[in-house]
């Protein structure tokens, strides 16, 4: 590892490659509820220090595309680095994923998809 990887500022210090640690990982909210996965890294380059991540952008995934949906231009799907409270398999929030809109996609599906379905505005009974 070399001096130029960001710091995790809940690591000690620990320096994490955006490569293995961060791009296309799961994002889990604070509740371990699946949010979006990472998309792209924001970065803070100082002239007296090393590079730091600011925040993570997440993306809506392919799924999202598959249906022709498009993220909001308003949305902006991203969390501040001070809100990754764990690494490992996934990177994990300190906070609801409500608190990010991150469930735009699922009522743009049950908006322009499911509710186009014959009966899918009846309630069961």
């Amino acid at each position: 590892m070399t001096d130029d990887h960001p710091l995790h500022p809940t690591r000690d210090g620990r320096l994490v490659d955006a490569n293995i640690h961060l791009l296309d990982r799961a994002v889990l909210d604070r509740d371990g509820v699946p949010v979006l996965a990472v998309d792209d890294v924001e970065l803070d380059w100082p002239d007296d220090g090393p590079v730091r991540v600011t925040r993570l952008v997440l993306g809506s995934g392919l799924t999202s595309r598959f249906f022709g949906a498009h993220q909001p231009g308003h949305v902006r799907l991203s969390v501040p680095w001070s809100d990754v409270t764990d690494l490992g398999d996934a990177v994990h929030l300190g906070v609801d994923r409500d608190s990010i809109d991150a469930t735009w996609f699922e009522r743009w599906l049950r908006d322009r998809v499911i509710g186009r379905i014959p009966g899918s505005r009846h309630a069961s009974g």
